[in-house]
C-alpha cells in the first residue's frame, strides 16, 4: 500500500467481506493515521452483507466502516449476483486492483479477470515475487496512477 501511495494513489475500496477486504481496509487505516489524505471507500454489495457472519466480525466491519471516509451501499437487500456487480463496480472506479488470489475459481478470480479485460492493471499479493506483474508489464510499470488515482482490493 504504501508503494501505491508514493505512486500517486490516494483512495482505496475495500469490498468489505471477511477476510482479506477487511484486512486490506484495516491497513489503509493503519497508514493513513500517518498519510493524512488516504482515503477509504468501501463499496458493499448489500446492506445485509453480515447476515450470516460471527458476531465478532460482524463488529469489526462496522467498527472499520465507522472509520471509512465514505460507504457506498450498492444494494439494501442481497440477491444472486450482488457480489459481483461490486466487485465490477470496484474494478470500474479504480485504477488498480490489489488482490490476494490462490485458487484459479470463485469471486476474486473472476474479479481479477474483469480487471485484466478492463486494462487495470492488478497485483496479486499472494504471488508477489513470483511473477505477479500481468500483461507484460514490470512491477514498476503497473504502479503508474491513471485519472483517478484509486486502487482496489478484489475479492
Amino acid at each position: 500500500m504504501r508503494r501505491l501511495y508514493r505512486r500517486g494513489f490516494r483512495q482505496f475500496y475495500s469490498g468489505g467481506a471477511l477476510g482479506f477486504d477487511l484486512l486490506a481496509a484495516e491497513e489503509v487505516l493503519l497508514l493513513r493515521e500517518n498519510l493524512r489524505d488516504l482515503r477509504l471507500v468501501f463499496a458493499l454489495p448489500c446492506g445485509d452483507q453480515t447476515g450470516n457472519w460471527p458476531e465478532k466480525e460482524i463488529i469489526r466491519q462496522r467498527q472499520l466502516i465507522l472509520l471509512a471516509d465514505e460507504t457506498r451501499v450498492l444494494s439494501p437487500q442481497y440477491y444472486p449476483g450482488c457480489m459481483m456487480v461490486r466487485n465490477r463496480y470496484m474494478v470500474d472506479h479504480t485504477a488498480y486492483c490489489v488482490c490476494y488470489l490462490k485458487r484459479m475459481r470463485g469471486g476474486t478470480m473472476s474479479t481479477v479477470a474483469y480487471a485484466l479485460r478492463q486494462d487495470v492493471p492488478v497485483m496479486n499479493l499472494a504471488m508477489l515475487g513470483h511473477g505477479s506483474a500481468k500483461r507484460g508489464r514490470s512491477e514498476e510499470d503497473s504502479l503508474t496512477p491513471t485519472a483517478d488515482s484509486a486502487a482496489a482490493d478484489c475479492l
